[in-house]
């Protein structure tokens, strides 16, 4: 015997002609890795073909501005950097806070000095030394100094002065030019988009700050595709260029609104697990389903092969015999394919050593024993 395996070519009669049928007993099996899988009935829905984005989720990023004109004094990071919440990343000489300090010390003042006049107008009051009407005028002026002094701190506070140094200033009396500019939140630095001893205009970008974790698919469709797509239908994926590295998502929904360059619909999506290449702006490819849900047989990719230019497994007929079988094949999820005609639930086929199979077949007919 000069083959491993003795291939036999048997004719059965069947309908429509004759079936191919590979027989091999259980030892040449083995030597072959043969494996057989029942063909199992799973849920298909409608596939299209999408092509899209990774982009940072909606609320991932933060930009940072600064509310007063300045120079840059010092840079606290820089671009890919981790920081912290409360974390000073610029810090801005601004004369703009340093008037306003000036203010807040004035007022500070005023307020002292008012209280103190509505301190000594009580006791005179009391000793019939002023009227009614003076002590009330007095207690309107300590209101307004109130007032001036706590507008001048919550400006302070609000343009991002900390409270610690705002306090410091009023114990020593003297104000501070300095503004630190700090993280609302844990993440990383992103952009950088200023420079040190440069100078910047009120409400001008500083830092860009966000979680480079949080990122999402966004696809484009025709407006009459995107029409049949709903919140949780699943999307498979990959980088262009990588299609072996899959990933899976979940359409979190569609965008009502027609791209007017693209004049197609946005589609977001939730990457349902880490990817080693979703990095924003990468460029990806891959299959939406969508639609009811049908049951239909499946088997592995692994079973279907092309011979002679059409798609055939080879199903386990008895314990030695194998017959090959001209299958239609439907969607392609994952590592499966739907059978849409061919093959019943229940039958066996062949999931390993499909080529050798095949290869021995093509020797007996090319009349080798």
């Amino acid at each position: 015997m000069k083959t491993m395996m003795t291939i036999f070519l048997l004719a059965a009669a069947q309908l429509g002609g004759a079936a191919e049928v590979v027989r091999l007993d259980a030892d040449q099996q083995a030597r072959a890795g043969i494996e057989v899988r029942a063909v199992v009935e799973e849920e298909f829905g409608d596939l299209l073909r999408v092509v899209g984005q990774v982009v940072r989720s909606p609320g991932s990023t933060l930009t940072l501005k600064t509310v007063v004109g300045g120079r840059v004094e010092a840079l606290g990071t820089a671009p890919g950097e981790r920081v912290v919440r409360g974390q000073v990343l610029v810090l801005l000489h601004s004369h703009e806070v340093l008037a306003m300090q000036g203010a807040l010390l004035r007022s500070s003042e005023q307020l002292k000095l008012a209280e103190k006049r509505v301190e000594a107008g009580r006791e005179l009051f009391a000793i019939d030394g002023i009227s009614r009407l003076d002590l009330e005028l007095r207690e309107q002026e300590a209101f307004a100094a109130q007032l001036d002094y706590t507008t001048a701190r919550e400006e302070l506070l609000d343009h991002g002065l900390p409270e610690a140094d705002l306090d410091r200033a009023l114990a020593t009396r003297t104000p501070e030019a300095h503004l630190p500019v700090t993280s609302p939140a844990d993440g990383v630095v992103l952009e950088l988009l200023v420079q040190e001893h440069e100078w910047v205009q009120e409400f001008a970008p500083l830092v860009v700050v966000g979680d480079p974790q949080r990122v999402e698919l966004e696809l484009q469709l025709a407006p009459n595709q995107a029409a049949s797509v709903a919140a949780g239908d699943t999307v498979e994926f990959a980088p262009v260029g990588r299609s072996g590295v899959l990933g899976r998502a979940t359409v979190i929904t569609r965008v009502p609104q027609v791209d007017p360059e693209s004049r197609t619909i946005r589609i977001r999506a939730r990457i349902d697990s880490e990817h080693p290449s979703c990095f924003p702006g990468a460029f990806v490819q891959g299959t939406l389903g969508h639609g009811v849900a049908r049951r239909s047989p499946a088997v592995p990719v692994s079973a279907v092969i092309n011979l002679g230019g059409r798609d055939v497994v080879f199903v386990r007929v008895g314990t030695d015999q194998f017959v090959v079988r001209a299958v239609t094949i439907g969607n392609h999820i994952d590592d499966r394919y739907e059978v849409v005609d061919g093959l019943d639930v229940g039958e066996e086929v062949v999931v390993a050593g499909v080529f050798l199979v095949k290869s021995a077949l093509v020797k007996g007919d090319e009349g080798e024993q």
